[in-house]
């Protein structure tokens, strides 16, 4: 949790001539100013930012008025996300989410912290070499329509994701089980890796040891019934928003709340769970409703018509004046980075690299574009928990930038009329002018760049052909057993594959059992990549959540998933409640 949010200015210097100008204050209007004329040589627009068009807003279902008592009232994606919001397994999209983690059960929740909560699971056991992961079920959970949750729900559900004809490629299963690349290709009808010793006990086998393979495979696997779901065509449910998606029969689940109704892209209503294995809910019913964007969602929320909102940074300021909310800052398990093309003859020496880091004023760009609402990151774990100790925190030091590339000119690996080509592809306003801010510190420190705006398809396509220098995304693994891609080949230009070195110790991650062994390994590696900067960690920002002053039970666990989609910080929905 973020405690201190005070907004300052940029802590700007210019040079001319080689000497320092006095340091002088500088605020978002006359700094844009000020870097209009670097910027404007440099930004090439290959695809003009548009915004997501907005879809206009529905009226609340019949009998699910807003702020009704007993109703709690969320605000949805505008329009809905790229699968169905029903689609209860693998689903991206915060919405989608939030739906499924309310009508479906997993195996196993985690906490903030990612500590695993048992849900449907009540133990679960390792095997010493990590290559098998056996759980144990309640007894007492039931769907939606009455029949028993068992461990064949679970093998259906696994059986479901890997088909190949619903077009869900769930990586963490496919090669990892036994039998699962067989299976996905249609050569076998067999899945040896899913045994059923009993009702209420499934095991998991793996093709070879896999530790921690559980936190990233199983904590977003929400289990389906068998006995609608081996029902299922495919073909009738492969597209993003197929209309079985919104039926009631195809959204039978096991959590604490159940489908309704729902109309695409305007709301979907939930019902309490009275038989729900958790308690019964103190809530009757969660409305899901299209407000529209921003403007009308924050109107809805200041009327007092929408109970919780995710808070854009633009509205930072306004949501504070509102009385009838309470306001809550949240650490986010996501960061937003560089990839630096490791490939590129400019980029090859690392002080060019460090160079890059030290030039740009992280803080000073939180504090005045940002409102406060980030800090400098300097890790690829993007969980705080797996931190290492005593990393290089790359302070904002034009100075020593200087001397890192003075040293690197001298030494033939760095050319100062060299230009880097920055790619990113977020469309707002905002980030046009972070962007600006980080041309403006490198071309203090003697670095020319190019910024390219680029969007979807030809900001992957770029990056996929290691057409740029300097390529800016969000970066959100789940667990520290996630970062197997970031040294694998396939990603040649982004990673440090090639360093054989840092390629062994993530390997060892994966065998070594004994946590305090894997964390120091995790640590190593990321005081090793600390130094080497084959990317470059660059900010974490703090989730605003304006949560209505009848709302209790709202705990940090659930402000917290509202900005990690793949945990179920939800997992106390039991005990929210709402007041008149």
């Amino acid at each position: 949790m973020v405690a201190n949010h005070t907004c300052n200015v940029i802590r700007c210097q210019m040079h001319r001539g080689g000497k320092p100008m006095e340091r002088r204050k500088l605020t978002r209007r006359n700094f844009l100013s000020l870097s209009s004329a670097t910027a404007a040589g440099a930004l090439l627009v290959a695809c003009a930012p548009v915004g997501t068009p907005g879809t206009a807003p529905a009226a609340a279902p019949p009998a699910a008025a807003a702020a009704e008592e007993g109703t709690l009232v969320f605000a949805t994606d505008s329009p809905w996300g790229t699968f169905s919001p029903f689609r209860p397994t693998y689903q991206y999209g915060y919405s989608s989410n939030y739906i499924a983690m309310l009508t479906h059960s997993r195996l196993f929740d985690l906490d903030r912290n990612n500590e695993p909560q048992g849900n449907l699971a009540t133990s679960w056991e390792v095997s010493d070499d990590a290559t098998s992961y056996t759980f144990h079920l309640r007894e007492d959970a039931l769907w939606h329509d009455g029949q028993p949750v068992t461990a064949r729900d679970v093998e259906a559900t696994v059986r479901f994701i890997l088909n190949k004809a619903t077009n869900i490629n769930p990586a963490r299963w496919i090669g990892s089980l036994k039998g699962s690349q067989a299976f996905y290709d249609g050569e076998s009808d067999e899945l040896p890796g899913v045994q059923i010793p009993d009702d209420y006990t499934v095991s998991f086998e793996l093709e070879q040891p896999t530790v921690g393979w559980h936190m990233s495979a199983i904590t977003d696997l929400q289990i389906l019934p068998a006995h609608i779901f081996n029902d299922v065509n495919p073909a009738d449910i492969v597209e993003h928003h197929a209309p079985a998606w919104y039926t009631p029969e195809l959204n039978i689940g096991s959590g604490p709340f159940k489908f309704v109704q729902a109309e695409r892209d305007q709301f979907v209503e939930l019902v309490r769970n009275d038989e729900y294995y958790g308690g019964t809910p103190k809530l009757e019913r969660i409305l899901f409703k299209n407000f529209g964007g921003a403007d009308t969602q924050f109107i809805a929320l200041q009327k007092g018509e929408l109970d919780v909102w995710n808070v854009p940074q633009d509205f930072y300021e306004q949501v504070q004046q509102l009385e009838n909310v309470n306001i809550h800052l949240v650490d986010r398990n996501y960061i937003r980075v560089f990839l630096l093309n490791y490939e590129s003859p400019k980029l090859a020496d690392k002080r060019v690299r460090q160079a890059l880091a030290y030039a740009i004023d992280r803080v000073g760009i939180c504090e005045t574009l940002y409102s406060g609402l980030c800090k400098p990151y300097n890790s690829y774990m993007e969980m705080a928990t797996w931190l290492a100790p005593n990393l290089n925190q790359y302070e904002y030091n034009p100075e020593q930038a200087r001397e890192l590339l003075a040293a690197a000119q001298a030494d033939g690996v760095w050319d100062p009329n060299t230009e880097l080509k920055v790619v990113w592809y977020y469309p707002d306003a905002l980030h046009q002018d972070i962007m600006a801010a980080i041309q403006q510190n490198l071309a203090e420190v003697g670095v020319k760049t190019q910024l390219q705006f680029l969007e979807g398809t030809s900001a992957t396509a770029a990056q996929a052909a290691c057409d740029f220098d300097l390529y800016y995304q969000g970066w959100g693994f789940a667990f520290p057993e996630d970062y197997d891609s970031f040294f694998t080949e396939a990603e040649r230009c982004t990673t440090p594959w090639g360093d054989p070195e840092a390629k062994a110790l993530f390997d060892q991650t994966a065998v070594t059992v004994d946590e305090a062994e894997r964390r120091a390994i995790h640590n190593e590696l990321q005081v090793r990549l600390n130094e080497e900067l084959p990317m470059m960690p660059f900010l974490q920002f703090t989730g605003v959540v304006a949560v209505n002053k009848r709302v209790s039970g709202f705990n940090e666990d659930a402000l917290w998933y509202r900005f990690y989609q793949w945990n179920n910080g939800f997992n106390n929905a039991v005990n929210w409640s709402v007041s008149g």
